[in-house]
């Protein structure tokens, strides 16, 4: 998860490319994703980035929430991909 914790005037999305989306900064406000199929395989989909800020700063934190010890709340698929 990652949390914005400052307003940027200009630039600093975080993009995600293989999606085509980009989120704005917003101070206060978070993204979550899942980086990881229902097998324990990694999906490369998820890859991120951080646009340059133009005009200000970008603070930002994250939380990383891991995932073993968690299969009753997300249990595994039955395919790579699932």
């Amino acid at each position: 998860m990652l949390n914005y914790m400052s307003d940027v005037v200009a630039g600093g999305a975080t993009v995600f490319p293989d999606f085509g989306a980009s989120i704005r900064p917003r101070k206060g406000t978070s993204v979550f994703w899942y980086n990881l199929f229902r097998s324990g395989e990694g999906d490369y989909r998820t890859r991120h980035a951080a646009c340059p800020v133009l005009v200000g700063s970008k603070w930002v934190s994250n939380k990383w929430i891991h995932e073993r010890g968690q299969e009753f709340r997300r249990p595994c698929g039955l395919t790579e991909v699932d």
